[in-house]
């Protein structure tokens, strides 16, 4: 169960198809960075301006961070569904 041959290992990976992949999900990440961003930022402002109108500072983390999980679902796009 525990011994292991030689040929029982996997083949290695093509260093190309790695780089590649990589630069994928890096310009993935980064072009969700740029789409949701602008949400992350609207929510910090909307936390400072209930504060700043006497709210308590948890209920406005509170709120925005409601605000913020609906705002992300809407751009999140479904499967199937309209783009």
């Amino acid at each position: 169960m525990f011994s292991r041959k030689p040929a029982d290992d996997p083949p290695a990976p093509d260093l190309d198809e790695v780089a590649e992949v990589r630069a994928q999900m890096i310009n993935g990440f980064l072009a969700l960075h740029e789409d949701i961003a602008p949400a992350f930022d609207a929510a910090d402002g909307m936390r400072v301006d209930l504060v700043a109108r006497g709210w308590s500072p948890p209920m406005a983390e509170m709120l925005v961070a409601t605000w913020l999980q609906r705002t992300l679902i809407n751009l999140t796009p479904l499967i199937g569904g309209p783009q």
